[in-house]
């Protein structure tokens, strides 16, 4: 774990995670709206807050009230990476930045190096990704840290990243020995799981592995309601999964986007969750105005619950598999919030799974783009997939990330011919996010710029 690369290299989301909560008892000598605007609201602004903080009056020991007041002003410095209104370039923090945090949080610990100081700064450098000054601080206080949530967790994740396993079995032994330390943690719970199973584990609770290695399980039948049975097979079927509220907000704009650009190579298929008659006519209406997509769509009922979008991820590979089955037609799956800009080259492979090389174990295969031909290759991972799916859902094991993890898991059961045959493209050459013209689609972000003009102008031509 020399360079951290990979750590460094991962999305904001993780890095903010972990360090969006910093418990400091100390800062209750300071008022009460700039504890709120720190740590409630997340303000950035050092310029307004930074002199208030000075002017405060704590009653503390000299060099104790200094160290509060650094510790205090980098963590506002750091919240800058908080903001989710933000792109993910966006919420990058600047050299400059980074190099004033530091010296913060330097001087900080250099006045006092308490329990709590030492946690928060480990979390504001792991924020703003100062990934060896974070581990520089564990590995030289560690007796003092080894019993903190957030710490456990930050290197945990570090050592998943940069596949050092022998380092994480040490940390997934301290974490379990104390049920506390993890909580309900989604994401440490996630990352556990995902660690015993890479450590060569079948995990059966939270996330079940066993269906893996059961070749005789049986996926339940759906029963699927054809709404507009497929009766083209000719051309590659972009299948979107969808609510009604997706439907309206994001299928349309991507329909339109395949009719604008690949009427002639691609049809698209529709599969939705509790759709009603509303959906059905405007269905009907899409049908007659773009003849060439032969649009079809199939309806799935789904019990309403708290998971329904975890539900409704994954079901959506279920159906993926009954594609393959039925259409006689490769099919590319993709969430419905994308926007297709490019022609589609038809691919040599049997199966295109997107990598991204700053993701974690779980999210090795990108869950939204997926070209499979029926089939072969394809077949035999989706029954692997189906089946990982299903045996959880079916389980109560409604984990967020559990069709990411289907996906990753499931591959490392092919055989290795078959691995062989998987394409495996840097997402961002399939879907990009910073709206590249060579892309084959873009994510389409309600921030203002190319994706949210390209979708406007959609509408604009295509709504009735």
């Amino acid at each position: 774990m020399s360079e951290f690369a990979r750590s460094r290299a991962m999305r904001q989301f993780y890095r903010n995670v972990f360090t969006r909560h910093i418990e400091l008892i100390e800062a209750d000598v300071m008022p009460v709206h700039l504890v709120a605007e720190i740590f409630t609201f997340k303000s950035a602004k050092l310029d307004i807050l930074g002199p208030q903080i000075r002017d405060v009056k704590t009653g503390l020991a000299p060099e104790k009230d200094e160290a509060l007041k650094n510790l205090l002003c980098a963590i506002i410095l750091a919240n800058h990476a908080l903001d989710e209104a933000k792109s993910e370039e966006q919420l990058r923090i600047s050299a400059e930045t980074a190099t004033q945090i530091i010296e913060y949080v330097v001087a900080a610990l250099k006045d006092d190096n308490n329990v709590n100081y030492l946690v928060a700064a480990i979390q504001i450098l792991f924020r703003v990704n100062e990934i060896a000054s974070a581990l520089f601080l564990i590995n030289n206080n560690l007796s003092l840290v080894s019993h903190s949530a957030p710490v456990l967790k930050i290197l945990l994740l570090i050592c998943l990243m940069e596949d050092d396993y022998n380092q994480a079995m040490v940390v997934i032994q301290a974490l379990t020995e104390d049920a506390a330390l993890i909580g309900e943690d989604p994401i440490a719970l996630l990352m556990i799981t995902c660690g015993i199973y890479k450590l060569g584990g079948v995990p059966d609770s939270y996330i079940d592995f066993r269906s893996l290695n059961d070749d005789k399980y049986v996926i339940a039948d759906a029963g699927y309601d054809a709404w507009f049975e497929k009766t083209s097979s000719d051309k590659t079927t972009v299948l979107v999964t969808c609510n009604k509220e997706e439907y309206f907000e994001h299928a349309l704009p991507l329909i339109y986007s395949a009719y604008e650009t690949n009427r002639d190579v691609l049809d698209v298929h529709l599969h939705l969750y509790n759709c009603d008659d509303e959906v059905k006519q405007s269905i009907t209406s899409l049908r007659d105005r773009l003849p060439e997509l032969h649009i079809s769509a199939s309806l799935e009922k789904i019990a309403v619950n708290d998971d329904m979008a975890i539900y409704a991820a994954s079901r959506r590979l279920i159906f993926l598999r009954h594609a393959l089955q039925t259409f006689g037609t490769p099919v590319i799956a993709v969430n419905c919030n994308v926007l297709i800009r490019q022609r589609w080259s038809p691919s040599e492979s049997p199966l295109m799974l997107l990598h991204s090389e700053s993701s974690p174990f779980w999210e090795d295969v990108f869950a939204g783009f997926i070209y499979a031909a029926p089939g072969g290759v394809a077949q035999r991972y989706f029954e692997r997939v189906a089946r990982f799916i299903d045996a959880n859902l079916s389980g109560g094991n409604s984990a967020a990330g559990l069709e990411q993890v289907a996906l990753s898991a499931s591959l490392d059961t092919l055989a290795a011919m078959d691995q062989l045959a998987v394409s495996r493209p840097e997402r961002t050459s399939i879907l990009d996010s910073e709206y590249t013209v060579e892309a084959f689609c873009w994510l389409a972000e309600t921030l203002d710029g190319p994706a949210k003009d390209y979708k406007a102008s959609l509408i604009q031509k295509f709504k009735r």
